[in-house]
């Protein structure tokens, strides 16, 4: 082999450790950030409860110029009793086995002029779930509608089958809506103690 060629052999040979040796470092930082980035976002993931997840609605519709929706008990209750029953006969749906969100609603003894429901399966954390709703335009509808006021939340685990396959998951409930007034109930009342003697 010429000297020359020799000489070029070992200055490439020079030439590819120093490049390892740059690109090791560098592909360890490159780990040490994706590392950070997944760690500061699994840190920022807030577990799956009523809580969090009223607080992340609400931090929305403030973002649009909304009043904030103030968590209702009864709502609570029909948002929970609806999860519960989605697991207990393995459905995912607003509508199933002959009743509607608004049955839940009222078996509850919440009494409104407007309603919306909001289901979620199979996700880990709280902003995955509004995330996901926010980029769905009908759910998206339901957390932006300016005459809801108030909201419960139902997150129930249990086991679900789909495609004959049981797994575990987490089925979550938002129940949305607008009270009827006292005036309104009171109304009702009357007009339907009257019907009744007539």
């Amino acid at each position: 082999m010429p000297l020359e060629q020799f000489a070029n052999l070992i200055e490439n040979r020079h030439m590819n450790e120093e490049t390892e040796h740059k690109i090791v470092p560098a592909v360890a930082i490159l780990a040490i950030f994706a590392f950070g980035i997944i760690t500061f976002a699994l840190a920022n993931a807030s577990e799956i409860s009523p809580d969090n997840i009223v607080k992340l609605v609400n931090e929305q519709r403030v973002s649009y110029g909304l009043n904030p929706v103030r968590a209702n008990s009864e709502l609570q209750t029909a948002a929970v009793e609806k999860s519960k029953d989605m697991i207990l006969r393995n459905y995912f749906d607003h509508y199933a086995f002959g009743q509607t969100p608004w049955m839940f609603i009222l078996r509850a003894g919440y009494n409104y002029t407007t309603a919306g429901e909001n289901l979620a399966k199979g996700f880990n954390s709280s902003e995955g779930i509004v995330n996901a709703w926010m980029n769905s335009p009908a759910h998206r509808a339901n957390i932006l509608n300016p005459d809801y006021q108030e909201i419960g939340v139902g997150v129930v685990k249990g086991t679900y089958v789909e495609n004959g396959q049981a797994t575990d998951t987490t089925l979550t409930t938002e129940m949305m809506a607008a009270p009827k007034s006292g005036l309104t109930l009171f109304l009702e009342r009357v007009t339907n103690a009257i019907s009744s003697i007539l």
